[in-house]
């Protein structure tokens, strides 16, 4: 970890769709061990700031190399939030309306779209042999829609009577879905979401996400495969699909899937002496959160100078 001023790491905080990220800035500068991301990436996500630790760093086949370190430690293999947060971010820096990012899935582009933007999250590979008679067993009667696979693995289920609507508790959303995140076997689990309602061309769902280990307030992929699983996206047609933090428009063109939604920057700061550095005072403002989750981050916090 930085020990001294001149070592300093830019930190943001930010989120798309109330989604939550702590963004570490390493371009041009040396990249931290993997042992180090990882540990902060857990200290952070154990607090109800952050979902997952952004790391940005340079790349030679596209503007950025952009990695997703989560609570579990693992490294995910697409978040479209965070593709979102950080096109936003390049975008402004170079002055440019077409970034391009890449990933552990590959090199995505991403387009400003009047005041939000758009991100490439790929094709979308069905799974659904996954699903042995023994997994579908467990669901214990809840309707399946399909289990796919849109930049991260997604088991998507209809209304479970478990439940008894949408506005169920955080508590007992996770409590239902954690146990589905290793059903299937896929290695490192996947993430669960629900679709609650759906009409024409909207889509009312939540998301439990597997690197993250709890329900977040929107998830860019989920809303992506929640489409695709529900029957698709015919050419043309754009869907608006809603969670508890805010709305995605996704849609479909020859085979690949893109999704739009505003990110939005919180604070800015740095990573020195073994802590973070944000301008507390201003994030105490920040209504999204409890007295008790600015506690526990001012535990984790330096001065802001």
């Amino acid at each position: 970890m930085p020990r001294s001023n001149a070592d300093a790491i830019l930190i943001e905080l930010g989120h798309t769709c109330m989604n939550h990220f702590v963004l570490l800035d390493l371009r041009r500068r040396t990249a931290l061990p993997w042992a180090d991301l990882v540990d902060l990436a857990r200290t952070l996500c154990d607090t109800p700031m952050a979902d997952d630790l952004l790391v940005l760093s340079d790349a030679t086949d596209a503007d950025a190399r952009l990695r997703v370190v989560g609570r579990d430690g693992r490294e995910a293999d697409f978040c479209g939030n965070g593709m979102l947060y950080v096109a936003a971010k390049l975008g402004a820096e170079l002055g440019r309306d077409d970034i391009s990012i890449a990933s552990q899935g590959g090199v995505r582009r991403a387009r400003r779209a009047a005041e939000q933007w758009t991100v490439e999250v790929g094709d979308v590979q069905d799974l659904s042999e996954h699903l042995t008679d023994a997994a579908r067993a467990a669901l214990r009667g809840c309707p399946v829609i399909g289990l796919v696979r849109a930049g991260e693995p997604h088991l998507v289920l209809g209304p479970p009577a478990a439940l008894g609507g949408f506005h169920v508790t955080r508590q007992e959303f996770e409590e239902f879905c954690r146990p589905l995140r290793d059903l299937t076997g896929l290695p490192g689990g996947v993430n669960v979401t629900v679709v609650f309602a759906r009409d024409e061309h909207t889509l009312l769902i939540r998301s439990y996400e597997r690197g993250v280990e709890r329900h977040t307030f929107s998830c860019g992929t989920g809303a992506v495969a929640a489409v695709a699983a529900s029957g698709g996206c015919p050419l043309g047609t754009v869907f608006r699909v809603c969670a508890p933090g805010g709305a995605h428009h996704v849609r479909c063109h020859d085979g690949r899937w893109w999704l739009t939604a505003m990110p939005q920057p919180v604070a800015s700061g740095q990573l020195r002496d073994g802590a973070l550095h944000l301008p507390l005072a201003r994030l105490a403002a920040y209504r999204p959160w409890s007295p008790e989750a600015i506690r526990q981050f001012a535990e984790l916090s330096g001065p802001c100078r």
